[in-house]
């Protein structure tokens, strides 16, 4: 198995994002996250996930796993630190790519549903979990794959 570098992982989300039968795979439930997992290939998994209003994925990172997403509906506030906070807001068609150990928080901060894309390479297989703590990031644990989620 490859790891894809990160910018070709943007064209991947981009590329499934055309697919206008995502918008109704996943029911957008109203108070949690909700996803599937709806590709794996030797180089990259892909996955669909729904955004309640107010939702938040919390600090964490993708291990060894390179990323990126996309929005397909509504709009997310990426939160990232790097010796201060910075939050990006991301519409519909806009994306994010990552490197691997990149840690960020996630979240609907709107009233209306939101819906988005990610692709991973490798396969995720842990997540670190983290707590911010206003000049700095605590590692509080790391999740595998088939425990956790």
């Amino acid at each position: 198995m490859t790891q894809l570098a990160v910018l070709p992982l943007l064209e991947v989300v981009r590329d499934h994002a055309a697919d206008p039968d995502l918008l109704h795979l996943l029911d957008h439930d109203p108070f949690e996250r909700s996803w599937i997992r709806l590709l794996t290939t030797d180089d990259y998994e892909l996955w669909l996930i729904s955004w309640p209003a107010g939702a938040a994925t919390d600090w964490h990172d993708h291990g060894s796993s390179s990323g990126a997403f996309t929005v397909l509906e509504g709009r997310l506030t990426e939160h990232t630190f790097d010796g201060g906070l910075q939050l990006v807001d991301l519409g519909v068609g806009d994306g994010k790519a990552f490197g691997a150990g990149y840690a960020h928080d996630v979240r609907n901060a709107t009233e209306r549903p939101a819906l988005s894309l990610h692709a991973y390479s490798p396969r995720l297989t842990t997540m670190t979990r983290f707590r911010f703590r206003g000049d700095r990031l605590e590692a509080l644990g790391v999740e595998r794959a088939g425990e956790e989620w």
